[in-house]
């Protein structure tokens, strides 16, 4: 009988299954080789154990995906932390922005991360209180953490038990130091900030599925987690909250939101009560999706 487990690394040649009796070093049977079946970190698969004594398997089958996100492959997250810095390096709400679209087309919620909060001066504290005020407004989740004073880390362990995570951010806004907060006893590689250019490098090379508190968290690589993912232009909308609230209200029908007679984004964007900084991004986005599918058509 087999084995149920969940994939926690993958290397080259092998994959490491998390199982309720032990971590299994496994390979892939040969049929699932053959169909070409893709196994990647956060797969629930089933196994079947070769050798007791030295901890092997053979992968024989994957059960179906709740969620599964490219680059990195990462199969089955329950949610998305996505960790940014006021300062040290500077806010980007594009990248912000970005990152929360991609989340929304592939259906995974996500939690906004401000860290290094303890560098912030009252009047920093206030400006990025408006800004987090917004995003929580608009459906976010919202934590502020700083590693150096172990602020928020509680919330943090909070938010991360029971689900499967994924931590991602630009370089630099210390996310490996946040993620040694909640395993001191991984070694996570950390990069300074660039003086010249306020940003870090990356270290992380490598997806690994960390088990915490009956969940899992990841370490992602890069920033290729927040790549666009190909949609109809026409339905990018629908993955900003507020704007798709703002739909059907336009005067005209084909309103894309770009200064529009009627539209009714620009009027709440003249209350305040849209940033105009995500229609800023929504139309980047809107562009890219449409000189995509017209390079491909």
């Amino acid at each position: 009988m087999g084995l149920n487990g969940r994939v926690i690394e993958e290397q080259r040649n092998y994959f490491i299954v998390d199982t309720i009796k032990s971590a299994i070093r496994c390979s892939i049977r040969g049929s699932l080789k053959k169909n070409r079946v893709r196994v990647c970190t956060g797969d629930i698969v089933t196994i079947d154990i070769t050798n007791q004594d030295t901890g092997e398997g053979v992968i024989t089958a994957i059960k179906e995906r709740t969620s599964f996100l490219k680059r990195p492959a990462l199969a089955n997250l329950t949610q998305i932390l996505f960790v940014n810095t006021y300062k040290h390096p500077s806010l980007d709400t594009e990248a912000l922005d970005r990152f929360l679209f991609a989340a929304e087309v592939y259906q995974v919620p996500a939690v906004i991360i401000f860290n290094k909060t303890d560098l912030l001066s009252p009047q920093e504290w206030e400006s990025l209180d408006v800004t987090a005020s917004y995003y929580k407004k608009i459906g976010y989740r919202i934590l502020f953490t700083s590693a150096k004073k172990m602020t928020g880390i509680d919330d943090l362990k909070g938010i991360c038990r029971n689900e499967v995570s994924a931590c991602t951010g630009l370089s630099g806004v210390g996310k490996s130091t946040l993620l040694s907060c909640l395993f001191p006893e991984i070694d996570f590689k950390t990069a300074n900030v660039s003086g010249a250019s306020g940003r870090g490098t990356h270290t992380t090379t490598s997806i690994s599925l960390h088990p915490f508190e009956s969940g899992y968290l990841a370490d992602t690589p890069g920033f290729s987690f927040v790549e666009i993912p190909p949609v109809d232009e026409i339905d990018v909308v629908n993955y900003f909250p507020e704007l798709e609230a703002a739909t059907g209200k336009c005067r005209f029908n084909n309103c894309i939101h770009n200064g529009e007679p009627g539209c009714e984004v620009q009027e709440l964007i003249n209350i305040n009560e849209i940033l105009s900084s995500r229609r800023e991004h929504y139309l980047k986005i809107f562009n890219e999706e449409k000189a995509r599918r017209q390079k491909f058509r």
